[in-house]
Formats: structure tokens, sequence, C-alpha cells
């Protein structure tokens, strides 16, 4: 019976991805792993773009790298990912199989693993622990508002679950199960290689084995991380020229010790409100708890804080998917928590069914609060939201002619995986160029076009004001889910002659 309703908890995950997906290449991160996909599909990493070695601008290749991408430290022309390798490749099997819609099938598959995992690692603390921890990741908007997108979270945070999962197995296998998994989840995330380091260290001094053992399963362990850490190396210095560099640039620009204080306030500020403050009963859960399966959680929990403590402050709730892989871990040790004060308290009352039933109410309680705070974030609006880039992307595919130059920003990667169009990125391109640049285009037979998202047509008309375009005061050609204008700069010489332009609404 236990495993049916586990199979039901994780197949109801694998249904919310599914159901709610948001189906769409959109930001800079969702293109950065679709396009990275469709190149390790392909086999052809880096292709040259020939405009950007052509261009006479400064900084030409800038201008020419769309979203989640960079100019190419190796090959002249080409472009290069800022996301790390792990979910491309996951996802390029599934492109090559079913096309651009498979890649939304891979999200949401982790998502059920994610589940699984938690099961297993909160269920070393009894079965119904397990499940408990199991319904209320399934729950949690950290977890919903990811797993409905094509990003690397919930994957990462899969695969570390997984491996902790694995870690803890009284198996003999269980430590080359976990390295080998771990060596996925670095090539998922490489900035959390402190998690694998915090499962060695623990298989190395497990209490209830004996040293020759421990030394063994830390050995083992270790060599199957490697050729995650391998893989990296290897695509970083194919990619940016270093084993040891990034897309995401220089790690003084990214991590300060400054960015401490007021990313703990956010994180902390975050986690309550989404979570509940019951989740502060995870503080004490290695004096509830006492055993090194409770210490072992918090410690990866404090490891997976202090990764990104340091990392750049944002304001959005929604950067709480940073701390996805301690998550789930904060669930099992509040439920584990609760049961285990359950239990105390009613030690002299029927204490096993009073302590079900206590957990089973509070976990209800805390899977109705979470699912609602979600809602109230707008976590199942979410395809709603993100459907403009694909509505955007599809018009410029049907209605703008195949040598069309389109002019955008941050719409430059859906764009481009949605309509095949090239893309001339404006704030990558020098403020003195826009004429010119277009003229530049024209020379080569393309035509431009610009295209902007609402909220974007104010910072162009301030980077652009010597040119007469830069202003934007002539009607787009279309207006795409009322959010996204489609501009043709030859049209504004005909609108002050007197020309009527009429627009194509596409709601």
């Amino acid at each position: 019976m236990r495993s049916l309703v586990v199979v039901c908890i994780v197949i109801g995950a694998l249904a919310t991805g599914l159901r709610w997906g948001t189906y769409a290449v959109g930001g800079s991160d969702s293109y950065c792993y679709a396009h990275q996909a469709e190149r390790w599909a392909s086999g052809r990493l880096q292709v040259p773009e020939p405009l950007a070695l052509e261009a006479p601008w400064p900084d030409a290749p800038l201008a020419f790298a769309p979203g989640g991408h960079i100019p190419s430290p190796t090959v002249p022309g080409a472009i290069v990912p800022i996301c790390p390798p792990g979910l491309s490749v996951a996802m390029a099997p599934f492109l090559a199989v079913a096309g651009a819609r498979g890649i939304f099938l891979v999200v949401p598959l982790f998502g059920a693993l994610l589940v699984a995992a938690t099961y297993v690692v909160g269920s070393r603390f009894g079965p119904r622990v397990g499940l408990a921890s199991a319904v209320l990741a399934t729950c949690s908007p950290a977890f919903l508002f990811q797993v409905i997108q094509p990003m690397s979270d919930v994957p990462a945070a899969a695969l570390w679950l997984l491996a902790v999962a694995c870690a803890t197995s009284t198996k003999r296998r269980g430590p080359l199960a976990a390295g080998l998994v771990a060596s996925a989840a670095i090539l998922m995330r490489p900035n959390l290689v402190p998690l694998g380091l915090t499962i060695g260290l623990f298989l190395a001094f497990r209490p209830e084995r004996t040293w020759r053992a421990r030394g063994a399963a830390a050995a083992i362990f270790g060599a199957a991380c490697v050729p995650g850490c391998l893989a990296v190396a290897m695509i970083q210095w194919t990619f940016h020229g270093s084993p040891l560099r990034s897309g995401y640039g220089a790690l003084d620009g990214l991590f300060a010790f400054a960015h401490v204080a007021p990313n703990a306030q956010r994180y902390a500020s975050w986690l309550w409100q989404t979570h509940s403050p019951l989740l502060l009963l995870a503080v004490v859960a290695p004096i509830v708890l006492p055993g090194w399966l409770s210490r072992l959680l918090a410690t990866l929990v404090l490891v997976t804080l202090a990764c990104y403590l340091p990392y750049t402050v944002f304001d959005d709730w929604w950067y709480l998917r940073f701390l996805l892989p301690a998550i789930p871990l904060l669930l099992v040790l509040t439920v584990a928590t609760i049961d285990a004060l359950a239990q105390r308290a009613t030690r002299h009352s029927a204490p096993r069914r009073a302590a079900v039933w206590t957990l089973a109410v509070v976990t209800a309680f805390l899977a109705v609060t979470l699912i609602r705070e979600a809602r109230a974030r707008q976590v199942f609006d979410l395809a709603r939201l993100e459907s403009r880039f694909a509505r955007a992307g599809e018009f410029v595919a049907r209605r703008l002619p195949d040598n069309a130059l389109v002019v955008t920003s941050w719409e430059s990667g859906s764009v481009r995986f949605y309509s095949g169009r090239r893309t001339l990125v404006w704030d990558g391109l020098d403020p003195a160029w826009l004429d010119r640049a277009l003229d530049f285009a024209r020379e080569r037979g393309l035509e431009p076009y610009l295209l902007f998202e609402s909220w974007e047509e104010p910072i162009f008309r301030r980077r652009f004001t010597s040119s007469a375009l830069g202003a934007l005061d002539w009607p787009p050609i279309a207006e795409v889910a009322s959010q996204v204008r489609i501009y043709r700069p030859g049209d504004r010489e005909r609108y002050f002659k007197g020309e009527a332009l009429p627009t194509e609404y596409s709601r």
C-alpha cells in the first residue's frame, strides 16, 4: 500500500510539471539550455556567424550573442553558453527523438526523481516521514515554480537528493551509485561541488562502519565523481579557453562578502513566507533527532547556503531556486522533528496512532498552505505569462521574411529558437552605430526589424538618442500578446510622409 502511495505522489509531481509547464523558451537561461541541446544533438558545438566577423562596429561579436550566450573566446564569430552543460546534455537525446517539444519533458522527469529521492531520504527516519516529506516537497512553491520551466534547478536538486539517498543506503554499492549520481550533479551545476565533498567526508567518517570500510567507501565515491569534474573542465576549456573559466565571468564580480548579509535576510524571509514558520523546526532537528543522519542533512543545508550567500543579490522570491537542493532536506528535517515530538508527547497513550494522526494533520495543513502560497505567487499562471515568447517567435516565423534580421534584446533567444531568424542584440550595439548597423545588414541582403517587449522601449529610446530611429515614433507593424511590438525601420519615413500604417494585433 505504501509503495502505491509513493508512486502516486511521484506521478503527481510529474503530472504537475507536464500540466502547468510553460513549454516556452523564454529568457536567457532557458534559451541557453535549449540552444546548447540543439548544438549537442547536432555535434557542432560552436558555429561561427559570418556577420559577427564582418561587422565594422566596436565589439561586434557581442551584438550577435543572444541571451544566455557570450562571444566565443576560442572560435572567432561563434557563441558559447553562459550556463553549465548538464541540462543541455540531458535534453539532447529528447530533442533528437521527439523534436523541440521533447526538451520540455526533461525537467518534469527530474521533478519526479526529486520527489522520489526525498521520500527515500525521509524514510531513513521512518516510512511516514518519507511519505510526508515527499508530499511537502511536491507542494513547495520553489519546486513548483521551477518544475514547470526548462531550467537546471530542479534537475540539479534531484541529482543531489539522489546522491544523498544512495550515500545513506546500507547497500554495498551505495557509495559507487552516490558518486556516479554526484558526478552527473556536478555536470549539471558545478558550483555545488562542495556538496560532493560533504558527502565524501560523511562516507569517510560514517560512525557505524569500520575504518577500512569507511576509507573504501570514500575512495569509491571520490573516484566515481571524477568523470563529472573532468567533463566540466574539458567543456569549459573547449568553450572558454580554460578549465577554470565559465560563461558567468570573473568570480570577484559574482561573489563578495558584502552579499552575505542581504542574501541571508532575503533567503530567510522568502523561506519563512513561502514554506511557513514551521520550517524553523529544522534548526533544532540535530538536537531532537540525535544521530549522524540529521547532522548530515543539516550540514548539506548549510553548505548549500554557503555556496549562495556570497553570490549576486537578487530581489525576486523565486531566486529561492538556488536553494532547491536544500529545501527538500529542510522539509525532511522539519517533518522528522514533528514526528519525533509527536511520539514523545503521546508516549503514554496509544503512541503510534496518535503520532501518525498528528503528522498526517500537520502535513495536510502544510501542503494546503504551500499550494495556496504558490497560487498567490502566480506559479500556475506562469505558462500564460511566458507564452508571449513562443507567440512572438512564431509570429516572426510566419509573417517576417526569411531574410529578416531581428534587432531585439530580451527576446533574442526565443526569436532565434522559434523562427530561425538571425538576431542583433541592441544593448550589445555601440549607441552611435544603430543606423550604420542597419545599413550594414541591408548591404548583405537582410531586412532589419525591431522587436521589443513594452518595458524595453524606454530603454532603447534613451540608448539611441543620436538616431532618429531611436525615438520609435511611428506605428509598429504588429503587437503580439499585448506586450511585444515589432517595428519596420523603413516605415518611419513613409509614416512622416503621411502614409497610413496599420498595426496587426495578434492576441
